[in-house]
């Protein structure tokens, strides 16, 4: 009986090495990203530039060092009248293609061309008030950011915030591409 219980003992004492061992694998040691990469300089890297800059009532304008001089028929910023007529985008927007617009075409993300390069929609074919999900990722203009839904009317897609007001309408300009206008009267421009 004796040796029954050192043999029930041997084995309780090599199973318990055994568990205790196979928690002390290296099969994490991959994931170890070693050193940290060195950060990077605070300072720049070319010579900054210094000059005075020009009132702010365009009078005696005069450029910094390196730049060149306003070319005839421009217009400085800070010269114009705040409560002027908006400015109209240099070049007028395609005009429609004619091709069919369709709710399975426009389902998916979409580029926005934007303030910020990266700004996106996401166009979902969940049911949602005013028609169907939508979701806007780094736009900065508050119109867009307004925008939770959309839908297809009259060959247009349309744009609604979530009181139900269209924001914005599109129509097809080409493959993979929608121009149109937000009622703000900006343009706004799909493309992926």
């Amino acid at each position: 009986m004796t040796r029954i219980k050192s043999s029930a003992a041997m084995v309780l004492i090599l199973g318990a090495g055994l568990l205790v061992s196979g928690c002390q694998s290296n099969r994490m040691a991959a994931l170890d990203p070693g050193v940290p990469p060195a950060p990077l300089p605070s300072t720049p890297l070319e010579p900054v530039q210094t000059g005075q800059l020009p009132p702010v009532d365009g009078q005696g304008q005069s450029t910094m060092p390196g730049q060149a001089g306003q070319q005839p028929g421009q217009q400085d910023v800070a010269s114009l009248d705040p409560n002027s007529a908006p400015l109209q985008p240099a070049q007028p927007a395609a005009a429609p293609s004619g091709a069919p617009v369709t709710r399975e075409g426009m389902a998916g993300t979409w580029t926005v061309a934007s303030d910020n390069p990266d700004c996106r929609i996401i166009l979902a074919f969940t049911k949602w008030s005013g028609g169907y999900r939508a979701a806007t990722r780094r736009c900065n203009t508050a119109e867009l950011a307004a925008v939770t839904a959309w839908d297809v009317k009259d060959n247009k897609v349309v744009l609604v915030d979530s009181n139900g007001n269209q924001v914005a309408s599109l129509y097809s300009s080409g493959a993979e591409r929608y121009d149109g206008q937000t009622n703000g009267g900006k343009p706004i421009r799909f493309s992926r």
